[in-house]
């Protein structure tokens, strides 16, 4: 979690959050915070590597749980631990044991991203793990297009997923 934590971290540094445009309620700072503490205190999570992100109250978990269960407790603990969710997307990767093999390729992708999307989409807000980067935040459909075909060109990135909320 600690690479993931400071890939997000670096990125929203550089890439600025973008604002809740329909729900002005909506406080991601607030329901990272809550969740990370429900998270942290569901014992059946212990050994998990769980990173939460929240961009317009649509919620992300990515990183390595040991086992379905574990993943599937991921979503209820943070299910009923808000009721500022939007869509939650479970994207944890089963594994047998924890790996960070990967973190050195991932922060190199990040380091790519960094350079480009600020200036095609601010309100983008990706988040990379092993290799498969996910998209996040309010675009329209052309920005959101403009994005991920940049990032599918970028080295090390094995897939990509959009999780975007599309606006007008």
């Amino acid at each position: 979690m600690r690479i993931l934590l400071s890939l997000l971290l670096a990125t929203s540094c550089l890439i600025p959050l973008c604002q809740a445009q329909d729900n002005p309620q909506i406080d991601d700072a607030a329901i990272t915070s809550q969740l990370n503490k429900a998270i942290r205190n569901d014992t059946q999570l212990d050994g998990a590597d769980i990173l939460v992100v929240s961009v317009n109250g649509y919620v992300m978990l990515a990183g390595q749980a040991l086992s379905q269960e574990q993943k599937q407790q991921a979503s209820l603990t943070t299910a009923f631990a808000s009721n500022n969710i939007r869509r939650l997307m479970n994207e944890l990767e089963i594994v047998e044991a924890l790996d960070s093999s990967f973190e050195a390729s991932d922060r190199a992708i990040l380091d790519q991203i960094i350079e480009v999307i600020p200036a095609m989409s601010p309100a983008t807000v990706p988040v990379i793990h092993n290799g498969v980067v996910h998209l996040l935040g309010q675009v329209t459909r052309s920005e959101g297009d403009e994005v991920a075909n940049a990032v599918s060109r970028m080295s090390g990135v094995k897939n990509i997923r959009l999780s975007y909320e599309y606006i007008q």
